[in-house]
């Protein structure tokens, strides 16, 4: 097994192992919003944590899903040119396509990379009842977008797209 092989098969499983935990936070999301709704109306006592968490933890679905969901194609897609011009023609477009959302993907994961690194730098904090340093937060969205680019580079060069799960060896 080459080398490349083998980093791709270490993104894939670190793709789906992120899923995964996007996953879990989202158990974790529904189940923190339930108890604030019973909190809140049954028992007359809202959590202070509760709003926080669920948008941090939304933040963290959103960029832990993100590479799963490019490796398997289930991203936002409008493919309305396939009935309109050749095989050929639409391969080459997808290609170029795909180029394009890896040099936007990577382009964005430098930014938020730099602003993560910004806000540990500068020991900035969330604004909300619950504050935690923001980089924490931070730190998702570069990855996401990172390992995104990576998959539509692979896609762009050749790797097909795995729509439907396999189980990961």
């Amino acid at each position: 097994m080459g080398i490349m092989k083998g980093l791709a098969i270490v993104h894939d499983r670190l793709s789906r192992l992120s899923f995964i935990l996007a996953a879990c936070v989202l158990a974790f999301i529904s189940a923190a919003y339930c108890y604030e709704v019973v909190s809140r109306y049954f028992f007359n006592a809202p959590t202070i944590w509760a709003s926080p968490m669920v948008s941090y933890g939304l933040c963290l679905t959103i960029f832990l899903a993100l590479p799963d969901l490019t490796r398997r194609g289930l991203h936002v897609s409008v493919d309305l040119h396939e009935a309109w011009i050749s095989p050929t023609t639409s391969v080459r477009l997808m290609r170029a396509t795909r180029l394009v959302a890896a040099a936007f993907c990577l382009l964005g994961a430098w930014i938020t990379a730099e602003q993560a690194w910004s806000e540990f730098r500068f020991g900035v904090w969330t604004n909300t009842y619950l504050p935690i340093p923001k980089w924490w937060l931070f730190v998702f969205i570069p990855y996401g977008l990172l390992s995104g680019g990576i998959y539509f580079l692979r896609q762009a060069f050749g790797e097909a797209v795995h729509p439907v799960e396999e189980p990961i060896q």
